[in-house]
Formats: structure tokens, sequence, C-alpha cells
């Protein structure tokens, strides 16, 4: 059996247990790794080499440095000023919840955002007699989209972007994704304030009894001013080098003087930045990392490329292409976490495009994007997850309005991708 066909049916293999979720996702990567080291379609060596690399130390570095914000009260306070603004009616929650899911989510991690944001959300639709459930969806959608506001929003981008370069091809620069991220924003607060607000679950559904307990459980901590000040100014410092970076100054370096800075303020304690870290996220970019090695050596990638030309042609339709990668992202990215999601399609479809002509650029974004768009079940996300149980929400609560959103999504990419990085 050819070492192409073998690493085919390893990872044909991972994607079951990916999508049953029978075993821990990061133990399914490492295995996979080790397994075709043992198989001898890649050294032992590579198995570990990502760990090492820029990637990982870029994904642990936001990590620790989002974290920061919540530590130091910094997020919390955010959020109650911007309540402020936009007072405290329905639409005025949703819009307050849905800026600050958006904007804390460009530079934190999606589920700390939610985490944070959740007793507040709903202290304040209990005191202005609002449904509970209808702010919830929004929130937690807005803390998935808003990652593409940034390239290290989501550990899925940065997840990409290490794979595409190690592919020899250059990536975005820092806020070059918001090129497309920011549009969909904007049409995404457009959308839950006309139809996705009609579209979300009827009355309230969640219970006020638990509610109150969450609310009491939850409370955040004291606001500590002066930490709250470093934290704001060293953030808005790496943001700023990060949008200058280049060779010499890389965004895995910035982001580690970052935690080192975090640290040494007492921004953030050892303790609390390693509790930071979501090493699970580590070990299935750091396994997947291997297993796209042995996707390109082994000739895999150029087996499902021929199979590709063979099915759409010597002169393939680029928009076609471009399309088939955000529906399959956009569907695989609701039943496995999006970091597995983009580990998984990326080694398959930029190989592809490049062997198609295609910009293997427009095809990364098109993954980053697509992978950030779990709003079609409970389980698509974290942040879909964390809000369930206090907003006794169903399955259909997450499909009605996720199914729009999806559609709209879709379509923007599929309009504004092609613009940003021609095909």
């Amino acid at each position: 059996m050819s070492p192409a066909i073998i690493t085919l049916l390893v990872l044909a293999v991972m994607v079951v247990f990916f999508v049953t979720e029978k075993l821990p996702l990061g133990l399914v990567s490492m295995a996979g790794a080790i397994l075709l080291a043992c198989l001898g379609i890649i050294t032992k060596a590579d198995v570990f080499s990502a760990f090492s690399g820029s990637t990982i130390a870029l994904l642990a570095g936001m990590m620790i440095i989002g974290q920061g914000l919540f530590q130091t009260g910094l997020a919390d306070k955010m959020a109650h000023a911007l309540v402020k603004v936009t007072g405290t009616s329905e639409n005025g929650i949703m819009i307050a919840s849905i800026l600050v899911g958006l904007v804390l989510s460009s530079i934190c991690s999606g589920v700390g955002v939610v985490a944070m944001m959740l007793p507040i959300v709903i202290a304040m639709s209990m005191d202005a007699k609002v449904s509970v459930s209808r702010q919830l969806i929004p929130l937690s959608f807005a803390a998935s989209i808003g990652c593409n506001l940034t390239l290290v929003g989501a550990a899925s981008n940065v997840s990409v972007s290490g794979l595409i370069e190690d592919m020899g091809v250059d990536f975005l620069s820092f806020f070059e994704l918001g090129k497309i991220g920011l549009p969909l924003c904007v049409l995404f607060l457009i959308y839950f304030l006309t139809i996705g607000k009609k579209l979300l679950t009827p009355g309230d559904s969640s219970d006020p009894e638990y509610l109150k307990e969450y609310t009491k459980r939850e409370s955040a901590g004291q606001f500590n001013p002066v930490k709250a000040s470093v934290c704001a100014v060293i953030l808005v410092a790496v943001l700023i080098a990060m949008a200058v970076a280049n060779k010499e100054w890389p965004m895995y370096f910035i982001a580690a003087i970052g935690c080192v800075l975090m640290l040494a303020t007492g921004c953030i304690s050892e303790k609390d930045a390693m509790k930071a870290v979501d090493w699970p996220t580590l070990f299935i970019v750091g396994g997947m990392s291997a297993v796209s090695k042995a996707m390109a050596s082994s000739g895999a990638g150029d087996l499902i490329a021929n199979a590709v030309l063979k099915v759409m042609g010597e002169t393939p339709n680029k928009l076609l292409f471009l399309f088939l990668v955000l529906l399959v992202t956009m569907i695989l990215t609701n039943m496995m976490m999006n970091t597995s999601t983009v580990v998984l399609v990326t080694p398959l479809f930029v190989p592809v495009a490049m062997t198609l002509g295609i910009n293997p650029v427009a095809i990364g974004v098109a993954i980053c994007v697509a992978a950030s768009a779990p709003s079609l079940t409970p389980v698509g996300s974290g942040t879909n997850t964390l809000i369930i149980r206090p907003g006794n929400l169903g399955f259909r609560d997450f499909f009605v309005p996720g199914i729009g959103l999806s559609v709209l999504t879709l379509v923007g990419c599929m309009a504004m991708i092609p613009i940003f990085w021609p095909l």
C-alpha cells in the first residue's frame, strides 16, 4: 500500500473520532501523528516539531494576554461602560452584548468572552424584564464571528496561518483579515436587529431560579484600576506592534514579550497564566501540523488534487471551488471544534487550490471565516455550549437564527473574498 493511501486512511479514522468525539481531540491528533511516524510516513522528530514553532508560541501567548483582561477586571469594566451608552431596552442590551462580543473576541478567547458576559447580560435582562433566552444567542454568535477582525482572534485563524506558511505561502498581516471581518460584523449586527431578531426563540425559556443562583455564583471579581490600566497599555502596545510586525519582529515574539510584561507587572499570576493556556488546543494544532507534513510528503495532497481536477476539469470554475471550501468548512465546524476543522481542511484544500492555480490566500481566508460560523448546532462551539443551560436552549433555538446567519456569511464571503483577494 502506498504512503499516500496509508496517510488518507489514518486521516479518515481521525475524522471519525473528531466528529464522534469518542476520544479527546488532542489525543486523536497526537495519536494520528505518532501512528504516521511509526509507519515511516514522517520522521519521529516531525511529530513534535510544531511545539517548538511560532504557531504554538503565538497561540499560547495570546491566550495569556487575553486572560489578563479578565483577571484585572478590564473586560468587565468595558462591558459595563458600553451598557451605559446603549441602554437597557431589548435592542440596547442586544447591541451592547453583540458589540462587546465582537470587539473582545478579536483579541480574547470567545469562550472567555461569553463566560465573562453571561452574568452581565442575564442580570441586565432580568432587571429590564426582557427575555434572557433571546439575548444569549446573539452574544454567543458574536463571540465566534468577531474573531475575524484580527489574525489572532481565534486559534483556528493562527492555525490556518501557520499551516499555509509551512507550505511556503505568505499569509495575512495582523489586521488584514479584518477586510472581510469588519463588513461581516456589520452585517451580523444588522441581521440580529432585523430578521435575526424575529427568528430568535419566542418568549423566555430560561429558569428564573437558576438564573438568580447563576448570577450570584458568577459575579465578577473586584476591579483593580492600577493593574487594569497597565493591562490596557500592554494590550494596546502589543496590538500596535503586531500591526507593523515583520520578519525581524514577528507576531509570536511580540506575543511573548506581552506575556512577560503581563506577568512582570502582576496583571496575571503565573498560576493563572498556566490556566489560561488551552493545552488541548495546542496538542490538536501540534498533532495536525505533523499530519499536514504527512499529507505533503506522502503525496496524499497531490492524490486529492488530481481527483478534484478530474471532477472539475482542467479549467475549473474558481468561484465554485471557493463555494465548496466555504460550505464544507462551515458544515464541519458545526460538528467539531473550529481548530480541528481548519487543521483538517487546510492541508486538503490549499494544496488543491495551488494545483488548480487558485490564490491560496483567498482559500485560507475562506477557511478562517467559515470555521468561525458554528451557528447551526448547540455543540458547534464552546461559546454555544456555555449558554445552553442559562438560556434553557435547544437545537431549534440555535438552528433557526443560525441558518439565516450562515447563508448571510456564505453570500458575504462569496461577494467579498474575490474582491480583496482575487482568485
